[in-house]
């Protein structure tokens, strides 16, 4: 079945121009056909009603749950080359509900805070796409580049920093995702390819960071941010 994001006004489907040109002309969708309109986290059922002007009616509301149980925000240093595109590739998939890019001190590319390019523009279209195809409720935002000590100081219920001098320790994601109740929100850090340094381990102590091993190894950048994903998704879909 097809799958479109739009509103939901007075019952009626609004598509965008695009969904609405996809839907008529490339997949020559007939009266009585169906496709699932996502709007506001939510799902439902509807069917083309009529050709012209294009129409879609609400049957019922589709009730599967897709999200996770907790509200995970994926916050990564930039790194070079289609690492980002990546990241927020797999992190959709995997149920991550926001991205922000920040920039560390070791943070290897250059990037205009607080403003949009080419890349930032590039990784949203991909995360849109990403959506769709792995069935998603709602589009995860991808914010603009912030420095660190903003990101830090945004409010969450768990601020978990996963820092390569815990490797090997026994404070792991996994122990601390036991703790964390479902339907907290928990921002995740990782850091850039040399790693976080001394004094941004100290400031994310100060604004209240756990810091976690994600195992024995030393994880490449992307690597961190993908595993990290999966098993804060994984725990948190678990019974």
């Amino acid at each position: 079945m097809q799958r479109v994001f739009a509103s939901i006004e007075n019952n009626k489907v609004v598509l965008s121009e695009k969904d609405e040109r996809h839907l008529r002309h490339v997949l020559r969708l007939k009266v009585g056909e169906e496709v699932e309109v996502v709007s506001e986290g939510k799902s439902y059922l509807s069917r083309v009603s009529r050709i012209e002007p294009f129409a879609l009616e609400i049957v019922a509301p589709i009730t599967e749950k897709r999200e996770l149980d907790h509200s995970l925000t994926l916050a990564w240093s930039l790194l070079k080359g289609e690492n980002n595109d990546w990241i927020v590739m797999k992190g959709t998939e995997l149920g991550v509900t926001e991205f922000l890019p920040f920039i560390s001190d070791r943070t290897i590319i250059k990037a205009d805070l607080h403003k949009e390019d080419n890349r930032l523009l590039r990784m949203r279209k991909i995360v849109e796409s990403s959506s769709m195809q792995c069935r998603r409720s709602i589009i995860p935002e991808v914010k603009e580049y912030q420095r660190l000590s903003e990101v830090l100081d945004l409010p969450f219920d768990h601020k978990i920093i996963a820092y390569e001098g815990m490797n090997g320790e026994s404070k792991t994601l996994i122990k601390l995702m036991k703790g964390i109740q479902k339907g907290e929100s928990i921002l995740l850090l990782i850091g850039p390819e040399g790693g976080f340094s001394d004094k941004e381990v100290a400031l994310c102590v100060e604004k209240g960071c756990e810091m976690v091993s994600l195992g024995r190894r030393i994880l490449r950048a992307e690597t961190a941010a993908i595993y990290g994903a999966a098993l804060v998704g994984a725990l948190s879909e678990e019974e």
